[in-house]
């Protein structure tokens, strides 16, 4: 066999093999981008219609302020009304509108205001480490010593009461 024949059949091989990876790589980004399409369609479905929900109950509550006949509730009726105007439309939209739509408006505002973006990505994140370390003494005081090791505990050596106390806890013995 001729290296130059050799050389050919290798790099035909190598050619189908990365148009063949190429091609299921395509696919999978097409089942991906097919999968969020339908999440953000049925999400924004259901988000629509509990805004219309909350909106119909708003008026319902605005309905009985009205009917008490106080000036002051009178005034909140309105604002209930207004506030069930808009979530009426908020609703409406987010229930007839398709993932393509929504998601098209989400990119135009992340291209015209990236740092809104970047802002609510960082409020986004600092919230959910907040929650983290929230739940993570939780979890540090209910975790069980694995693999059936004891667990060693601090203890102060006595008791640590009045001013200018300057004795540091040492290890107590394990505990059975």
């Amino acid at each position: 066999m001729d290296t130059d024949t050799a050389k050919t059949q290798v790099a035909g091989v190598v050619d189908s093999a990365r148009e063949k990876t190429q091609a299921q790589a395509e696919q999978a980004v097409e089942k991906g981008r097919g999968v969020l399409r339908t999440q953000v369609d049925s999400r924004s479905t259901q988000a629509g219609q509990q805004a219309q929900s909350v909106a119909e109950a708003l008026r319902q509550t605005a309905t009985q302020l009205r009917g008490s006949g106080d000036e002051q509730k009178v005034r909140y009726a309105g604002i209930a009304d207004q506030g069930a105007e808009r979530l009426d439309r908020v609703g409406g939209y987010l229930a007839d509108s398709d993932a393509e739509e929504l998601l098209s408006k989400v990119e135009d505002v992340a291209r015209q205001q990236p740092w809104l973006v970047a802002g609510a990505g960082l409020f986004l994140g600092i919230a959910a480490a907040r929650f983290l370390k929230a739940s993570s003494n939780e979890r540090y005081y209910q975790r069980r010593p694995a693999y059936g090791r004891q667990a060693t505990s601090w203890a102060p050596t006595r008791a640590l009461t009045g001013p200018g106390i300057s004795e540091s806890p040492v290890l107590a013995a394990p505990t059975v």
